[in-house]
């Protein structure tokens, strides 16, 4: 099971895609306590993208950077897994450098600063003002949506049946403040983005044709495809399918696409966005190792200036930005982008950043 949850969080982290998907809910609310997503051998875990760390198979010894001592103080909530099933909750403490794990934590992905507890879900499924999260479970005849009050434990479940809502598993893309967004995935993400009311349970399909990967706020999706233009497009294969090589800005509100990175014979993905909202994205090959993989940040439609360069941008997950940075977790430990100062590593301790540095 944690083989197919890496592989759809990769998806919408890593950006991989094939083919294209044919595109009121039934509401229950009940007083409980605090909801948590299950742990059922399916997909449904899945309503959350829990940033996995890299599996990609590096070599014993590769080029790292540095550990560089930072000169702010604050402490990084961060979460890291011990097996198939336990995660464990823990603080980095800054400049000092040291992790400590929280009793208080809960198997949590997200720290939620509002409330001072750690949540069942990543951060694209926690709604602005940390008041509530969601997340997606299924039975045998339909997906299940669960939207849960972080205070009370009020769970409000969004029942999907046929031609109601996504038809393949769905994934929550962002709890923002226009709503619940909500795309599709099976083995690789399809077509199709979705709004939910959390307030009602109202569901309506925004696009039918794109494959969103990341949402900006303010109704702006970045979203995947492969260019038909390029003669050498990476074929995994696999049911992955053939890799992105294009990365487009949708504008909901205005209704514009715009393609802002092309890049033929490589698979792109979008892993973070800066305090501008501008994409980072990492292009790579299939297969293993890529000692040509690039971190690049993409300010403009086809203006990309190179971060790093090497197998380690293959393990970078779950980029969470504040005023320090944009920092990501990996196999190696904590890294931290700024326009300042670059790519750094920060602490030796591999996990995912739970939030900013608080």
């Amino acid at each position: 099971m944690r083989r197919v949850i890496a592989l759809l969080a990769l998806i919408l982290t890593a950006a991989c895609s094939q083919g294209a998907g044919n595109p009121v809910a039934h509401v229950t609310a009940s007083p409980s306590q605090p909801a948590s997503p299950s742990q059922p051998a399916s997909p449904s875990l899945l309503s959350s993208p829990d940033p996995t760390l890299s599996a990609v198979p590096l070599p014993s010894a590769f080029p790292d950077l540095p550990l560089t001592k930072v000169a702010f103080s604050c402490r990084l909530p961060i979460y890291s897994h011990q097996g198939e099933a336990t995660i464990v909750d823990s603080f980095i403490s800054f400049p000092a450098n040291t992790a400590t794990v929280d009793p208080n934590g809960k198997g949590g992905m997200y720290y939620d600063r509002a409330y001072s507890r750690w949540l069942p879900v990543a951060r694209s499924g926690v709604s602005p003002d940390g008041a509530g999260y969601a997340y997606v479970d299924f039975t045998q005849t339909e997906y299940v949506l669960h939207v849960v009050g972080v205070v009370s434990g009020k769970d409000l479940t969004i029942h999907f049946t046929n031609g109601n809502g996504p038809s393949a598993p769905p994934i929550v893309l962002d709890y923002s403040a226009d709503g619940i967004y909500l795309v599709q995935a099976f083995e690789h993400l399809l077509a199709g983005l979705w709004l939910l009311d959390p307030s009602t349970g109202s569901v309506r399909q925004v696009s039918k044709d794109i494959y969103p990967v990341r949402s900006a706020g303010g109704g702006v999706i970045w979203a995947q495809l492969v260019n038909p233009a390029d003669p050498s497009p990476v074929d995994t294969g696999t049911s992955v399918g053939t890799l992105p090589d294009e990365i487009d800005r949708v504008d909901l509100r205005g209704g514009s696409q715009t393609m802002w990175r092309y890049k033929p014979g490589s698979g792109l993905g979008v892993v973070g966005l800066d305090a501008q909202g501008h994409p980072l994205m990492v292009s790579e090959l299939w297969g293993g190792a890529d000692s040509n993989a690039e971190l690049s940040i993409v300010s403009a439609p086809g203006s990309s200036r190179l971060i790093y360069k090497g197998w380690l941008v293959q393990t970078l997950a779950g980029g969470i930005t504040d005023s320090h940075g944009v920092w990501f977790g990996s196999p190696q430990g904590i890294y931290l982008y700024s326009e300042a100062d670059g790519l750094r590593k920060v602490s030796n301790t591999p996990a995912v950043p739970a939030n900013g540095c608080l």
